[in-house]
């Protein structure tokens, strides 16, 4: 039999146990002396034949496995980490099956893999990255044009690139051009992963070059990309008290001053309990439950549990109705109390057997979608949500003002920035201002940032703004073309006339004519005014942005 056997990263203990077994009883071993740690062979039994084909064809490496063969010997064909990346076993293999030669291949510890350990990164990161793209630079040998490293750094994914150290200051150029990392996105060279010998260096895409030539390092060596070797992160669900799983109940906090649970049914009275002992709302420093069982001979009316509620939510107290049973009853129930969608309360309904959540008042400025959301987490249900920007993933500026506590000045115009929203328009206009000569990369990786953090959509961007002094800003218009949106600007004089409540600066006022670029020109563009600044002025290293609503 022939194995194609994955060596492991480097460490000679870090091949597989079944490797090591396979070398220990081969026959032969052709294995790549250039690549793989010598001390493996140490495995090998006395008088066992050994070919080093780093120093073979394709051609003469073939021969050898079919003479093993023919002559009834185990051979173990050694390739570098896990045989399945860039081990050009796919040829090798092709051969053995035309010569009707069996074979088996055994996985290993590719490097990539022993990098990451030995950066103690991991390289998926919840809120960072969850794709790891493994690629190479191309060089004598080419790649396809979509899989250039500029096509592919556009993901802004993590990146392991082999085969590519010693070209390092041309990789960067491309990983760059690609226009999702910046200069700032940590980067590392992993040389020899898991040798005695092994060495790391660390630094940004604009730095990492420099160092690696410094170290010295040109070949055997991985070069890894992406913010999951920066200190950004967030927990994972698996262990958040918040998420469910089969062998562990959800613990969630439903953000409501009051929070009521009506059921209809014993069976629904099950799925009650399960709701109240999932939530932290009645637990020291939260508030407690409300539960009735409308169901039996004797019950309490749901009208009159209806009629507190909304009292309640009327008087200002933010409030969650839920309701564990038929629609129908609880909408009868709710009909008569209906008043206003700024003050109605949240409600929503589960099937007692716990299979939908589905919100039925104050879907966005209420919660209930929110709150549809939450109850599904914990019950294990799904959430069924009807409001149309959440069915077709759109950004929902109600939805928005109340998680980032923004007061809306005008319901109706939220109204109708939602339907513009759905007609397809695009609704923000985003104001900048920075020193000149500002760099590209740096300024569209701050805007994207300020984006993220805000949880705004930066597609819903229809226009970039600033002062006319920054008219020949390359950074700005560079960024404005990115988005495929026009740059506009305006006079001082024009902006500083705006009225209303903005971020001023002396220095600015000296230098631009205005006291604030960013949010006024933002506030301009749209055509609104103060109130409607989603963003107000955020800066970073001379750069300011600030985004406004077309109201």
């Amino acid at each position: 039999m022939i194995y194609f056997v994955g060596a492991g990263s480097g460490a000679a203990d870090l091949i597989t146990v079944r490797g090591m077994r396979l070398l220990e009883r081969a026959d032969m071993v052709v294995w790549a002396g250039s690549l793989v740690n010598g001390e493996l062979l140490s495995y090998c039994k006395p008088g066992c034949e050994v070919h080093d084909s780093a120093l073979l064809t394709l051609d003469e490496t073939d021969a050898l496995l079919q003479r093993a063969a023919r002559e009834g010997k185990d051979c173990v064909r050694l390739h570098t980490g896990d045989p399945a990346l860039f081990g050009a076993i796919r040829e090798q293999m092709e051969r053995l099956d035309v010569a009707g030669v069996a074979y088996e291949v055994v996985p290993g510890v590719s490097s990539l893999f022993a990098a990451a350990a030995a950066l103690k990164r991991e390289l998926t990161v919840p809120g960072v990255s969850q794709t790891v793209i493994v690629s190479r630079m191309a060089g004598r040998t080419p790649v396809p044009e979509r899989e250039s490293i500029r096509a592919l750094s556009r993901h802004g994914a993590t990146m392991v690139l082999f085969l590519s150290a010693g070209m390092i200051a041309s990789l960067t150029r491309e990983l760059l051009v690609g226009g999702t990392y910046t200069a700032r996105t940590p980067c590392a060279v992993v040389y020899k992963a898991s040798w005695q010998d092994e060495q790391i260096v660390r630094g940004t895409l604009g730095d990492i070059a420099e160092q690696a030539a410094a170290a010295g390092i040109t070949k055997t060596a991985l070069v890894l990309v992406g913010d999951v070797l920066g200190d950004r992160s967030e927990p994972s669900k698996l262990y958040d008290r918040q998420f469910a799983t089969a062998f562990r109940p959800a613990r969630v906090s439903f953000g409501f001053d009051r929070v009521a649970v009506a059921c209809f049914s014993e069976k629904g009275a099950e799925l009650m309990e399960k709701i109240v002992a999932s939530g932290t709302d009645g637990e020291p420093g939260h508030p407690p439950f409300i539960t009735v069982r409308c169901f039996g001979d004797r019950h309490p009316p749901l009208a009159g549990f209806c009629a507190e509620q909304f009292a309640a939510a009327h008087a200002g107290t933010r409030t969650l109705i839920v309701f564990v049973g038929a629609a129908g009853i609880a909408v009868r129930g709710i009909a008569p109390f209906v008043r206003d969608k700024a003050r109605d309360p949240a409600v929503v309904c589960l099937d007692e057997g716990g299979q939908f959540a589905v919100p039925l008042l104050g879907g966005h400025g209420g919660g209930a979608n929110e709150a549809a959301r939450t109850l599904a987490q914990a019950v294990g249900a799904v959430p069924v949500v009807t409001t149309a920007t959440d069915v077709r993933g759109l950004w929902a500026v109600d939805d928005w003002a109340k998680r980032h506590g923004f007061a809306l000045p005008d319901r109706a115009a939220a109204k109708k920035i939602s339907a513009a929203v759905l007609a397809g328009k695009k609704v923000l206009a985003v104001g900048i201002g920075c020193k000149k000569n500002t760099d590209g990369h740096a300024l569209s990786a701050f805007v994207r940032s300020v984006f993220a953090e805000r949880e705004l959509d930066i597609a819903l961007v229809g226009v970039v703004a600033s002062v006319e002094l920054k008219k020949d800003e390359r950074a700005i218009a560079d960024f404005a073309s990115s988005l495929a949106v026009p740059f506009v600007t305006f006079p001082a004089a024009e902006l500083d006339a705006i009225p209303g409540d903005f971020a001023s600066s002396d220095f600015v006022r000296r230098t631009a004519g205005t006291d604030c670029v960013c949010e006024r020109a933002a506030v301009r563009a749209a055509r609104t005014t103060a109130d409607w600044l989603l963003v107000r002025k955020t800066a970073r290293d001379g750069m300011t942005v600030a985004v406004a609503v077309f109201a």
